[in-house]
């Protein structure tokens, strides 16, 4: 009797033994996942732009995944809708791509730090789609850009639709950059619906700024735009845009172009031109 009480009570202790050390581990598990999370060391913001339609089914699972992500806050990333169909100046951003050579084959097309990943299409689901563009956001936030660049943005509300913003852009790099920047006046919640009947979120109205720039090693330059949107912007007037609606983000794109291939299915053969992204920001009126 005496041998089998002190099995049981052996049994007792190992067992408490065990599920000590299996709850431990998961603890452990769990600050390890959020240390990895913590540690995820970008070396820019990333930036991606999404080639929609109003008309496209496939589209929402796209802007809703994005969406999600910018909501998440887990990673320094923007990210701008180009409706094809509302706004000329977003066909043409979505145009600049195949360079008027290439076809653009499907939307959604998403466009990872100007071209360096791309995304046709979506996955089965929305949380599919959006894994799919974690991957892709944390890949491209470890690439190493062509030289370190800081840009600071202030965007000031001059009234009556109007708006000024303000860049300044240190290179602090060894090398002179030459690049492209632009500065995308978008809404926050689009007057523009997706084929879900949602607004878009973050839709290209114009620029305030697009022009090339030449930045020299540690020499800070500032650059200032205005968009107004009284002015016709292609057919399109944003006079009834509100303050609290917009949010400008900028991003500058290595000049060099490069030809890659994208998707590939069937009689499918996309080509298109990327210049690579090395920095965006954002910023909302004040």
């Amino acid at each position: 009797m005496k041998k089998i009480l002190i099995l049981l009570i052996l049994m007792v202790l190992i067992s408490s033994y065990f599920g000590s050390a299996s709850a431990n581990l998961s603890e452990r598990e769990n600050i390890h996942l959020d240390e990895q999370l913590e540690t995820l060391d970008f070396t820019h913001t990333v930036f991606a732009e999404e080639c929609t339609a109003t008309w496209c089914p496939n589209c929402p699972f796209a802007a809703e995944a994005l969406y999600n992500i910018y909501e998440s806050g887990d990673y320094p990333f923007n990210y701008v809708a180009l409706v094809d169909d509302m706004n000329p100046i977003a066909k043409d951003r979505n145009k600049d791509y195949s360079f008027g050579f290439y076809a653009i084959y499907a939307f959604p097309t998403v466009y990872f730090d100007g071209g360096n990943t791309n995304l046709i299409g979506r996955m089965m689901t929305v949380d599919a789609t959006e894994d799919e563009y974690r991957d892709i956001i944390e890949e491209e936030g470890q690439r190493n850009p062509n030289q370190p660049l800081i840009i600071e943005s202030s965007v000031s509300w001059d009234g009556n639709a109007k708006i000024t913003v303000t860049l300044t852009i240190t290179n602090e790099g060894s090398k002179p950059y030459f690049g492209k920047l632009r500065s995308y006046v978008t809404e926050i919640e689009s007057r523009w619906a997706n084929n879900d009947g949602i607004p878009y979120h973050f839709a290209l109205l114009d620029y305030a700024i697009n022009q090339f720039i030449l930045l020299m090693p540690n020499s800070p330059k500032t650059i200032t735009g205005i968009f107004d949107g009284n002015d016709d912007h292609e057919g399109n007037i944003y006079e009834d845009i509100s303050q609290d609606n917009i949010q400008v983000i900028s991003a500058i794109s290595h000049w060099v172009p490069q030809f890659r291939d994208g998707y590939q299915s069937g009689q499918y053969n996309q080509r298109y031109l990327r210049f690579v992204t090395d920095q965006s920001t954002a910023a909302i009126p004040e």
